[in-house]
């Protein structure tokens, strides 16, 4: 019945940047992921990387994390607690607002932060000498572009 909206569609979705790049950014984390899972963290997920890229070295309110994330905070407070049941965060009261809860990183968190930085270094060393650091370099740049319109 509607069959051309979808093939024309489906024709679309095949050069559409915004698939292209997210494939490949799904690629990548996957990538990324297992091997910093071999490293010795096999029980974070991809959805536990907001927790992380959002955390400040003193302590950050989940309600922060959220904002910088672009998720609810009750979807924050959900990562946020299964990051702490692998140990990788703590959690506690405000000390300044007691309704807000701060999270904090754990030396185990810490060493997941070093190990992740580790295999991207060698992911991107990689991709440097499979592409070019030229090349890396300009596309670095161009994504960077379209990030900012």
């Amino acid at each position: 019945m509607y069959e051309d909206a979808l093939d024309a569609f489906a024709e679309l979705r095949r050069d559409d940047l915004g698939t292209l790049l997210m494939g490949a950014a799904s690629a990548i984390n996957r990538r990324a992921l297992a091997e910093v899972a071999a490293t010795g963290h096999p029980l974070v997920r991809a959805s536990h990387i907001a927790v992380f890229a959002g955390l400040e070295a003193s302590g950050t309110n989940i309600s922060t994390l959220a904002d910088r994330a672009g998720v609810s905070r009750q979807a924050m407070a959900a990562l946020v607690k299964e990051v702490e049941q692998i140990g990788y965060v703590t959690t506690r009261p405000d000390a300044a607002d007691r309704r807000a809860v701060r999270v904090e990183l754990t030396e185990a968190g810490a060493q997941f932060c070093r190990d992740a930085a580790a295999v991207s270094r060698r992911l991107t060393a990689r991709w440097e000498a499979e592409f070019g650091a030229d090349r890396l370099e300009t596309l670095r740049s161009q994504l960077r572009d379209l990030a900012e319109q």
